[in-house]
């Protein structure tokens, strides 16, 4: 309970300060992101039921809008495109997990830290046929504008799932803002 607690002073906190932020009325902005990643997972399993680590490929597909100059709040989702099977961490290390092609949604805030970077902290699930989870996503992002509508992103995101297993990804893609 404690956790929850926590996360939502930390939510609660990025939107107090969001609010105080100058917010664009009549050039508000929407963003779409494609991108193409590999999610490296630690606690997957090879066919003799060793762990070790794994790049999977995947993609995100993200929506963005734009609050203020510093601030956006987004739905972000991503997709592995392979099944495996990988190790329960905290209370059930013993359990296997079967993953098809599971999809991770989050609501996500977003906070630029200069003219490239920016600070990314969600809150979603993680779903598939077999299970789904809670996650809590965090990443930092970086953007290059080669047109005034065009953006090449890269990014790194370490999404943890409660009572399952943890995930970072690393990716690269393009961002196209409309005006």
């Amino acid at each position: 309970m404690g956790r929850w607690i926590m996360i939502l002073k930390l939510i609660y906190g990025f939107m107090a300060q969001a609010c105080g932020q100058e917010i664009y009325h009549s050039h508000s902005k929407h963003q779409l992101q494609l991108i193409v990643s590999h999610t490296q997972i630690h606690s997957r399993l090879d066919a003799s039921g060793d762990r070790k680590w794994q790049s999977l490929p995947s993609w995100g597909l993200n929506y963005n809008f734009q609050l203020s100059n510093k601030w956006k709040i987004g739905f972000h989702n991503d997709i592995i495109v392979e099944d495996f099977q990988v190790a329960s961490i905290g209370r059930n290390e013993s359990k296997v997990l079967d993953r098809r092609y599971p999809i991770a949604s989050a609501l996500v805030f977003s906070r630029k830290l200069g003219r490239h970077f920016q600070l990314l902290l969600g809150l979603g699930g993680e779903f598939a046929e077999s299970q789904s989870f809670l996650l809590l996503r965090g990443g930092v992002e970086y953007g290059y504008n080669f047109n005034e509508n065009w953006e090449l992103i890269t990014n790194l995101t370490n999404d943890f799932k409660w009572n399952a297993y943890n995930s970072w990804a690393i990716g690269l893609g393009v961002t196209r803002i409309i005006q």
